[in-house]
């Protein structure tokens, strides 16, 4: 019996050679859409599901091969921030912010957040009353997982949490609204070997709607998943036993049922309520009858669609200034926008938890935006955003000496066979390739970020934004039965990258 790493939980292996696909995807942010829509259309989760139903039919095409090509399982992995619980405007109107775990609304704002989550993301495709737009991303899901299951391939779903989904941790009725009407999964049809999976993981009871699990851990697709914020400052919280600087540490998590998982943070929760609070609050109170109020309107809908969020707050500050330098009439929607503005930043500096949850580094930032906001100028305003946009800069590489600490390519690990590391978070799609001397039988590890499947905003070459749909999918294929035949095509993995456009992202 192999020795492992403390606190490390492997996804249960067969007593049988099965042939495997894993699928892995992440960040999809199904959204309430009442301050912005974030997950990709409809057509792109109808075509991406469609091409994993027909990479499950034939992994391999040789002749001879005797059916050791036939697939026995589909792993799907949706690899965080799945739902979006914190890009809503439900928790302004209420007053109560995603923070505010012992108020009594709580649970019922996120029942209400998950319920419009599951009419405009899993239920029968169709255009919203409200206009809100539909992306039937879980529906598609389900007609994929029921024709694969039809055909004799098992399909067992992953769920990995995120820190935009984490409010799923905590409520335990919002979980099973997720895993009944999102994943199409009753307590009954959830394996007994899944829930004792995760709540070994976790250290937490077996529950019969199981909290989201935090990593996905598999020795036979040599593959270590999991979403990212423990790496990010920003999105993952100190608790007693465990600090930012310990890096990964699974069996202290453990000890804290995963606790700093669970608690709301800077990035995720109290940072977002800005420009949620920002979106609502101007879109109420903006003046109907101005002539620019419609170009604003169409900015508020596509601000989540900008990254990092607070460059979304200065190209509309920007643009509020240009429509009102060009025509008279827009003065007072910009004269508004700056009042918004202002006010959401009060607000969000009112709180205590911003303070408490910002480490410390950003807590000098948040002191000198305190300090300059007494300056009500208009270049203040932007340049605070624009530094704090600076501050939340994603990741757009990744560092080596950051690969080589990730812990799928610790010693420890690469023991048991790891090779993979994959995470998302940071909506950047990026690889790169490291190499060990230990084990020398194997010496390619690859790390992998799977980015987000979203429509983005991207600047043009010359000048204005264009809205571009991505995407990217991990494949692994573990043929196992293909082994004695063909052992070199029996492993193997492959990234799928999609960019689409369209007129219907263009239509302004």
């Amino acid at each position: 019996m192999i020795e492992l790493p403390p606190g490390l939980v492997l996804w249960p292996q067969s007593d049988v050679p099965k042939n495997r696909m894993c699928v892995l995807i992440s960040d999809t942010h199904c959204t309430d859409c009442t301050v912005g829509n974030q997950t990709a259309e409809e057509t792109d989760w109808e075509r991406f599901f469609d091409q994993v139903k027909l990479a499950c039919r034939h992994p391999v095409e040789k002749d001879g091969v005797g059916g050791g090509d036939a697939l026995d399982e589909l792993l799907l992995i949706l690899n965080g921030d799945i739902v979006d619980l914190i890009r809503s405007s439900r928790w302004a109107e209420a007053g109560v912010y995603p923070w505010n775990r012992d108020d009594p609304r709580f649970a019922d704002i996120v029942l209400a957040i998950m319920r419009d989550i599951v009419t405009l993301h899993a239920e029968t495709p169709k255009r919203a009353e409200d206009g809100r737009p539909y992306s039937g991303f879980f529906y598609w899901l389900r007609d994929a997982v029921g024709e694969l299951r039809s055909h004799g391939i098992a399909v067992t779903i992953v769920p990995i949490v995120g820190n935009h989904d984490k409010e799923l941790q905590v409520v335990p009725a919002a979980r099973q609204m997720f895993y009944e009407e999102c994943l199409g999964m009753t307590a009954a049809e959830i394996p007994p070997s899944y829930r004792a999976w995760v709540a070994a993981q976790l250290g937490a009871p077996d529950e019969a709607y199981p909290r989201l699990p935090i990593y996905f851990a598999d020795l036979d697709l040599r593959l270590l998943a999991t979403h990212g914020q423990w790496r990010d400052a920003d999105n993952i919280r100190p608790t007693a036993r465990w600090n930012f600087c310990a890096g990964w540490q699974p069996q202290r998590w453990r000890e804290e049922e995963y606790l700093a998982f669970a608690k709301p943070c800077f990035g995720d929760t109290v940072a977002a309520g800005l420009l949620s609070h920002f979106i609502w609050n101007t879109r109420s109170k903006m003046p109907m009858d101005a002539p620019g109020t419609e170009r604003i309107s169409n900015i508020l809908d596509e601000m989540d669609l900008f990254r990092p969020s607070a460059a979304a707050v200065v190209c509309l500050l920007k643009e509020a200034r240009s429509l009102s330098r060009k025509n008279p009439a827009d003065c007072g929607l910009r004269d508004t926008i700056l009042t918004c503005f202002s006010e959401s930043v009060e607000a969000w500096l009112g709180h205590k938890e911003t303070w408490q949850s910002a480490p410390w580094k950003m807590r000098i930032s948040l002191a000198a935006v305190a300090w300059m906001r007494h300056f009500k100028w208009y270049w203040v305003n932007v340049l605070l955003m624009e530094l704090m946009a600076k501050a939340q800069e994603p990741e757009l590489s990744i560092a080596d000496k950051t690969v080589l600490k990730l812990p799928a390519f610790q010693s420890d690990y690469r023991a048991l066979g790891f090779r993979l590391h994959v995470e998302g978070h940071t909506h950047v799609a990026l690889q790169s390739e490291a190499r060990f001397r230990d084990p020398r039988e194997r010496r390619n590890y690859t790390y992998i970020n799977l980015g987000a499947w979203r429509d983005a905003i991207v600047p043009k070459l010359n000048r204005g934004h264009r809205r571009r749909g991505i995407g990217r999918a991990l494949h692994i294929l573990d043929l196992s039965k293909l082994r004695p035949a063909m052992p070199e095509a029996a492993f193997r993995y492959y990234v799928v990258d999609i960019l689409s456009w369209g007129d219907r992202r263009d239509r302004w």
